[in-house]
């Protein structure tokens, strides 16, 4: 009988638009959380940022949105 064990890294993430990403690469910019979810930025090396939103209670409902530069200066307008 053969066992194979799988590594799951918690650092590789699939984001809303399809793509894979390593954050263990990736500068943590904004870090918030309660005790129901954390919501953190995080850059990566090519420019663009991810918005990671965890769920606590329910890790299937967690997000992983790719945002660029264009984006961001976007959202600090509002």
């Amino acid at each position: 009988m053969i066992l194979s064990t799988m590594t799951v890294n918690p650092d590789m993430i699939t984001t809303t638009c399809g793509r894979h990403l390593d954050l263990s690469r990736s500068e943590l910019v904004i870090e918030r959380a309660n005790s129901l979810f954390s919501y953190n930025i995080h850059k990566l090396d090519s420019g663009e940022y991810v918005i990671a939103e965890k769920f606590y209670a329910n890790p299937f409902n967690n997000r992983y949105i790719l945002l660029n530069d264009e984006q961001i200066e976007m959202l600090k307008a509002l």
